[in-house]
C-alpha cells in the first residue's frame, strides 16, 4: 500500500498547495476521491521513462509489469480515457490490480509529472487541476 506520509510526498504536497487558492490538494483529492481529474503533460522523453521512476510499491509495480507495462507512456496510453481523464477502472482490469494499487499508481503519476514541471508550469497546472475538480 502506498505511504502518503513519506517526506517526498509531503514536500510535493506542500509545493502543490503553494499554487492553489482556497482548497488544498488534500481537500480536493478527498472531495473528488471517486473521480479525481488531472491532465497529462509529459514530454515524449518523459513518457519513455521506466515505471520504476514512479517509485511504486512492490504490488502495484508487479501488476504493471505482469500486465506488460514497461514505461510511464505505456500506463498513460492504455489507461487514460478520452479528454485526458485518468481511469482507475481501466487500471483495475489488470490481473490482481485492486482499487488501492490503482489509486497508488494514479497518485504517483500525478505527483511525478508535477515534479517535472517548471515553476510557471506548476502554477498553471495546479490551476487546471483545481478547475477540473470543482
Amino acid at each position: 500500500m502506498m505511504r502518503l506520509d513519506t517526506e517526498e510526498v509531503q514536500r510535493i504536497t506542500r509545493e502543490m498547495n503553494r499554487y492553489l487558492e482556497g482548497d488544498t490538494i488534500e481537500e480536493i483529492m478527498i472531495r473528488n476521491r471517486k473521480m479525481f481529474y488531472f491532465p497529462m503533460q509529459l514530454t515524449k522523453e518523459q513518457a519513455r521513462q521506466d515505471i520504476l521512476t514512479l517509485d511504486l510499491g512492490v504490488g502495484a509495480y508487479n501488476c504493471l509489469r505482469r500486465g506488460g507495462y514497461r514505461t510511464i507512456g505505456d500506463v498513460i496510453d492504455h489507461n487514460y480515457a478520452k479528454e485526458g481523464m485518468s481511469s482507475k477502472k481501466q487500471l483495475m482490469s489488470i490481473r490482481n490490480m485492486g482499487k488501492i494499487k490503482a489509486q497508488e499508481i494514479l497518485i504517483k503519476l500525478f505527483f511525478h509529472q508535477f515534479s517535472l514541471l517548471s515553476e510557471a508550469g506548476k502554477k498553471k497546472y495546479m490551476q487546471i487541476v483545481s478547475e477540473m475538480n470543482n
